[in-house]
């Protein structure tokens, strides 16, 4: 049963004739232009899908109103839904805060030397961030918009009989 005093932030679900799926998410959290990870969750019944991707925040269609919420569209895999069927969807909007960090061989060595353990058993390893704007020592620019981004989807499943 739906609860009516939750505001959902899902304004509306379309499945496509190839059985794709278009979740419409509002925000009104996040800046225009901004980098975000989204992630999807969708049921109907034993059946899901689940979708995960970096994306930006829309700019107004109305520069003169920055107030209004914006509208990410994400794409789902095809997914075998009933159309007379209640779907239940969940969202994580976040935002992303890539860092570039680089190996720190001095920081391993105080560390090591804090922890008196021998080599075997203390870290291997220690990367520290080098600069507020993503840039190190000597870096005349910033790293590539995107670093380490991507798109990852899970395929629908259908949850196995109980």
């Amino acid at each position: 049963m739906a609860n009516s005093k939750v505001k959902s932030q899902v304004t509306q679900v379309n499945q496509r004739g190839d059985n794709t799926v278009v979740v419409y998410i509002r925000t009104g959290s996040f800046k225009a232009g901004q980098e975000v990870e989204v992630s999807v969750y969708l049921t109907q019944g034993e059946t899901y899908a689940a979708h995960y991707e970096k994306k930006h925040i829309p700019y107004p269609d109305d520069p003169s109103n920055t107030e209004q919420p914006a509208v990410l569209h994400v794409e789902l895999p095809a997914t075998p839904l009933k159309a007379d069927q209640e779907v239940t969807v969940l969202t994580r909007v976040a935002e992303v805060w890539p860092s570039v960090l680089k190996s720190d061989p001095q920081k391993l060595n105080v560390l090591m030397a804090a922890l008196k353990e021998p080599p075997s058993e203390g870290p291997q390893a220690v990367w520290t961030y080098q600069d507020s704007e993503g840039k190190g020592n000597g870096d005349q620019e910033s790293p590539p918009p995107g670093n380490g981004g991507g798109r990852v989807t899970t395929l629908p499943q259908e949850k196995p009989p109980a």
